[in-house]
């Protein structure tokens, strides 16, 4: 079950890497989080408290009533990945430089960095359900925004605000699976939300096919899968609250972002590597969703070809996890790690030199499988070198150090671009994954095996 949650961490959106940090209000985490933070003879009364609250809080909805969650949040997911590809698109069809593109759509893990550690307030202040109302109507607003502007201020803005919106709604529905899940079925309904991330992003990608990019159309599409989301949602329920568990929470952990600056002191103490892999692995995610478009555009495919690829590569992003999980749980997860970085790498350098379509498509589906799988083994390395007590706050300086890599990765992918010409970006991504084999090689070799 742990490797289950952990390795779900990773999904396209960026939501996967909150499943060890559902805020469920500003400082409060999730039931997992918190209950596998609270130790015997180690916690405060009032943790101890919280625990107690979390751990016996009664189910609030039936299977079915998750499952209609889901749902919701699956149509939403749709409405994003088709967002993030036809942002990409669009611009490249207005001749916006490479860096301009970068520019935009790092905007968006800005705002989501920003929404990870302050938009629990509002889920606090109003609940579960108005929170994602609020969400998703403002993400909806936003996607008929660029349809309406066209200027790349303005879509930085844009950019941010979804960002921000959408974290949030990540967050309600995480923070709602995590309370209605029994200890039993938390695997099985993590599961489930991460096939439905992986299927919703991917049937995204095919939808840009059915207009042109350049047209109002797809935006309008956007704005009404978004709004689309708030029908299951709106009948799936009431969700729960643990409103005590929220208060001694707060009394113990602090803020979100203090906890997520601890966790990232105590991951560079326990497991430096970490903190590397980490900014590594969310510069290579984003870099992928938002400059592939653009590298695909530039070496002459047609947008039919774009949508199609971006579309079975994610959906193939889904084969490797439970394999990778298993070497991950057999040998040491740094050796692993070391694996997947080599191979990401080699395969970036053939796609940085190759030129022929069919190695292209190829390459690039293995290339998504293997580095999509990082992720999981880094959180899941960094977990089993921490104290079990410092669990809570390194999950949120593990999401921190993610969101800044991700900030960073469309940027510095298009200037690389801009430098070395569209298949820069897999010079970009063989020069992260490089650094990466040999920061994990130098670790496994180390005398303290960190």
């Amino acid at each position: 079950m742990k490797q289950a949650r952990e390795t779900a961490a990773h999904q396209p959106t960026g939501a996967s890497y909150l499943l060890d940090t559902q805020p469920l209000a500003d400082g409060w985490e999730s039931t997992g989080s918190l209950s596998a933070a609270v130790q015997p003879g180690e916690a405060t009364a009032g943790a101890k408290s919280a625990a107690a609250v979390v751990g016996s809080a009664p189910v609030v909805g039936s299977l079915r009533s998750t499952a209609v969650l889901l749902l919701g949040y699956a149509i939403l997911i749709t409405g994003n990945g088709l967002l993030s590809t036809l942002i990409s698109l669009r611009l490249i069809q207005q001749q916006a430089p490479s860096i301009v593109v970068g520019v935009v759509q790092s905007a968006y893990y800005i705002g989501f960095l920003l929404g990870a550690v302050y938009g629990g307030a509002l889920i606090t202040r109003v609940g579960h359900h108005r929170a994602f109302v609020t969400f998703a109507a403002a993400s909806a607003c936003c996607a008929l925004g660029y349809a309406v502007w066209s200027a790349a201020a303005m879509w930085v803005v844009l950019r941010f605000v979804t960002g921000f919106c959408l974290v949030g709604i990540f967050t309600v529905v995480e923070s709602w699976l995590h309370q209605v899940a029994s200890n039993a079925q938390r695997g099985r309904v993590f599961s489930a939300y991460l096939i439905a991330n992986y299927l919703g992003v991917g049937t995204g990608q095919f939808l840009i096919g059915l207009a042109d990019p350049g047209g109002f159309e797809l935006f309008s599409a956007v704005a009404a899968l978004f709004t689309a989301s708030l029908i299951p949602v709106a009948l799936a329920g009431t969700a729960p609250a643990a409103t005590a568990a929220l208060d001694a929470s707060r009394a113990t952990y602090g803020s979100r972002l203090a906890r997520g600056l601890s966790g990232l002191q105590s991951i560079y103490r326990w497991a430096p590597l970490g903190v590397a892999a980490c900014l590594s692995t969310g510069a290579l995610n984003s870099a992928f969703y938002t400059m592939q478009p653009v590298f695909m555009r530039r070496v002459g495919y047609a947008v039919p070809d774009v949508s199609h690829f971006m579309g079975f590569a994610l959906l193939a992003a889904l084969v490797p996890q439970w394999p990778v999980a298993r070497l991950a749980d057999r040998f040491d997860r740094r050796k692993v790690l070391l694996c997947l970085a080599a191979v990401t790498g080699s395969l970036s350098v053939l796609l940085f030199l190759l030129h022929d379509d069919r190695l292209i498509r190829a390459f690039g589906y293995l290339y998504v499988a293997v580095a999509f799988s990082m992720y999981g083994v880094v959180t899941s390395y960094v977990n089993d070198c921490i104290p079990a007590d410092e669990r809570v706050a390194v999950s949120a300086g593990l999401l921190l150090i993610f969101s800044v890599g991700a900030s960073a990765g469309p940027t510095l992918a298009s200037a690389t671009m801009s430098v070395a010409g569209p298949s820069g970006l897999y010079l970009f991504t063989g020069l992260v994954t490089g650094a990466l084999a040999t920061l994990t090689m130098r670790s496994v070799a180390g005398q303290h095996g960190r």
